[in-house]
């Protein structure tokens, strides 16, 4: 949900459906292909919820889902370990120029912690922890978000973090 391209979902991500990995389940007449109701019922309060909360985050924020390339100036990697391909960890921060409403992102796929940098806000502006994936439900999203202090994160295994400069 915050790729500036537009946002590729199948039917059932939105509960996490899954196929086992079958990406040709087309000649299953079963429960891989069918809507699972029971297991959307089931996770309305976590998995639905953080997909929803998604979808309202993108809409709300232009800065997602441009309608015109990138420029240099637009987005600031924070990576320095781009020639190491065992590296599985990633952040940037996106730039609103208009607002000042800067969204950084990071995402970690080892299986330990990452200590990230997390960069100072724009002038006025404070940082706001939207989203940590490895918190429990409720707490792995919160629109209005959580203030956040310091200048480093702790980005758990296998999770990833969103941060909203507001004023």
């Amino acid at each position: 949900m915050i790729s500036q391209g537009t946002p590729m979902m199948l039917m059932g991500d939105e509960y996490g459906h899954t196929r086992e990995g079958n990406n040709n389940s087309y000649g299953h007449d079963n429960a891989m292909n069918n809507f699972q109701w029971h297991q959307l019922d089931a996770r309305k309060k976590n998995h639905f919820r953080f997909f929803a909360e998604s979808i309202k985050f993108r809409r709300k924020h232009s800065v997602l889902g441009r309608d015109q390339f990138l420029e240099k100036n637009d987005v600031t990697w924070h990576e320095d370990n781009w020639d190491n391909h065992e590296s599985k960890f990633l952040a940037f921060t996106i730039h609103e120029r208009d607002h000042g409403a800067d969204i950084y992102v990071a995402f970690n796929a080892h299986d330990y912690f990452v200590k990230a940098l997390i960069p100072s806000p724009p002038p006025n502006r404070r940082w706001l922890r939207v989203v940590d994936t490895n918190l429990e439900s409720p707490d792995d999203f919160v629109p209005e978000g959580i203030p956040f202090t310091g200048d480093t994160y702790n980005v758990a295994p296998y999770s990833s973090i969103l941060f909203e400069a507001k004023p």
